[in-house]
């Protein structure tokens, strides 16, 4: 299918973070994409422009949050999707909790890899930047720097900011001997000069890094002493910001040059410390920026009392009463609320059921903030440990 061929062009990977919250991991990179097309949602919603027209093209929304903000924008949604499979005579599609956890990753991994370079400015930049220089593209340039004709092979922005960074070091050193100024990158940057690297120069081999494992790249966090300088967890103070506390909201080539252009002050920082200049080979720096892209997928804990409010407020307690005797079960009995997904697969696959309830009784199916979803798991997590 051609979305099939557009999501593995685009590397998508899907796979989810969520440590608060205890959400395990997808290990197929391609599930996720799997799921959306056999679960039908193709039917009603495009992937970069290949897909139905019912609903948005799902590509085109810039969406960075969590787990549990997603579950509530699709919650709150649920009537109007409802009304579109009983138009299109469609059967609502019924959900594993697996088969959740790798779509909620797909949804969440759209974004990652940014939009698509430019030739014309990449080749703009490489002058204004100051690259060629020292670099010389396809023969003409500098030559203090390797010829980005080696790089020509790795059809992928990934590989030329491992490229860059691993030279960091001697780069800003040279930079220093020339009174150069440090070049600074935006994320789009980085993707216009690969994009012009790939038209410039000559070959006909392509090796694609992959975009990345975040289960891999947290353990490459670890090796490579990022901890030393930076929490993701916890509260001792660390040289470099808590990146767990910094909302991102960024794309693979945005993050990479985040950490690109604080390279001066990292290397000032590490000589302080002891610390070597960290080297990244094969997909090392591909797995490290995922992990640090899927740090936003986290939830912050809910309140417990909160939820238990939401809980009597919305009407859950109508249906669900404790000790049994409601239309729906006590949700006391069932004992596998260990991750918000296994909330949100429940909630889902009854939604229907709840929502054609609620019509019989001129009620509507209450809606959920993301605050509202988060107390409401600590709740039903709390009730259901007991």
């Amino acid at each position: 299918m051609k979305i099939r061929r557009v999501i593995i062009a685009s590397f998508v990977l899907i796979i989810s973070i969520l440590w608060a919250q205890q959400i395990e991991l997808p290990k197929n990179p391609l599930q996720g994409q799997i799921v959306f097309e056999e679960k039908q949602c193709i039917e009603c919603h495009a992937i970069g422009g290949y897909g139905g027209t019912e609903g948005p093209d799902l590509s085109q929304e810039l969406y960075f949050g969590s787990v549990l903000e997603l579950a509530s924008i699709i919650w709150n949604h649920t009537p109007q999707m409802n009304r579109k499979f009983r138009q299109l005579r469609m059967d609502r599609p019924q959900f594993t909790q697996e088969e959740m956890l790798d779509l909620f990753g797909f949804l969440y991994y759209l974004r990652y890899l940014g939009e698509p370079g430019s030739v014309a400015k990449g080749k703009k930049l490489l002058e204004a930047k100051g690259c060629k220089v020292c670099h010389a593209v396809a023969g003409k340039g500098g030559t203090v720097g390797p010829d980005f004709e080696q790089l020509q092979q790795y059809d992928s922005p990934l590989y030329l900011v491992q490229a860059m960074w691993n030279h960091g070091e001697t780069m800003q050193e040279e930079l220093k001997k020339s009174g150069m100024t440090f070049p600074t990158l935006t994320g789009q940057d980085i993707s216009d000069i690969a994009a012009y690297i790939r038209q410039a120069t000559t070959g006909n081999v392509v090796i694609r890094m992959a975009p990345g494992d975040p289960t891999e790249g947290k353990t490459i966090f670890r090796d490579k002493q990022c901890e030393n300088c930076h929490l993701v967890e916890g509260k001792v103070k660390k040289v470099g910001p808590n990146l767990s506390r910094i909302e991102l909201k960024k794309g693979v080539t945005e993050v990479a040059s985040l950490m690109w252009n604080h390279g001066p002050k990292m290397l000032e920082s590490m000589k302080k410390e002891s610390i070597e200049w960290p080297h990244f080979k094969t997909n090392e720096m591909a797995d490290l920026i995922a992990y640090l892209y899927f740090l936003g997928f986290e939830d912050k804990p809910g309140d417990e009392a909160d939820g238990e409010r939401t809980f009597t407020a919305k009407g859950c307690t109508d249906c669900h009463k404790k000790g049994g005797g409601g239309r729906g079960p006590d949700l006391a009995s069932i004992k596998r609320f260990d991750s918000p997904i296994r909330m949100i697969q429940l909630m889902w696959n009854h939604a229907s059921e709840m929502e054609d309830l609620l019509i019989t009784q001129n009620k509507e199916l209450p809606q959920l903030s993301t605050k509202e979803m988060r107390d409401l798991y600590a709740y039903l997590r709390k009730m259901t440990q007991k």
